[in-house]
C-alpha cells in the first residue's frame, strides 16, 4: 500500500471533520486545526509520493499528534461520533505508517 495516498486520503477526512464541526457546532477551532493538520498530512503524502523519505515521518508525527488528541477527547465525552471514529481511523493510519516505515 502506497503510503503517500493513505496520507493524503487521512488529510482530505481530517480536514472534512474540521469542516464538519464547524458547520455542525461552529467551532472555529475545529475548522482550523482540521484544516492546519489536513494541509500538513496533505503536504506529508506529496513529499512521500515524490521519494522524499521524511514525508513519511512528518505524516507518523502528525498522526501521532492526532492520535492523542483524539484519544483525549473520546475520553473526555464517551461519543463515538466525531471523536471516537477519528480516533480508530487515527491508529488505523498510524499502524499502516508504522508497518511501512519500521518493518
Amino acid at each position: 500500500m502506497e503510503i503517500g495516498i493513505v496520507l493524503i486520503v487521512y488529510g482530505v477526512i481530517v480536514t472534512a471533520g474540521g469542516a464538519m464541526g464547524f458547520r455542525m457546532a461552529g467551532s472555529r477551532v475545529s475548522l482550523i486545526m482540521g484544516c492546519v493538520s489536513g494541509l500538513m498530512l496533505d503536504l506529508s503524502g506529496v513529499m512521500v509520493l515524490l521519494g522524499k523519505t521524511g514525508g513519511a515521518y512528518f505524516g507518523m508525527g502528525v498522526t501521532g499528534a492526532l492520535v492523542l488528541v483524539f484519544a483525549m477527547r473520546y475520553a473526555k465525552t464517551r461519543k463515538m461520533m466525531p471523536a471516537g471514529m477519528m480516533l480508530a481511523v487515527s491508529v488505523v493510519v498510524a499502524a499502516i505508517l508504522y508497518a511501512q516505515l519500521f518493518s
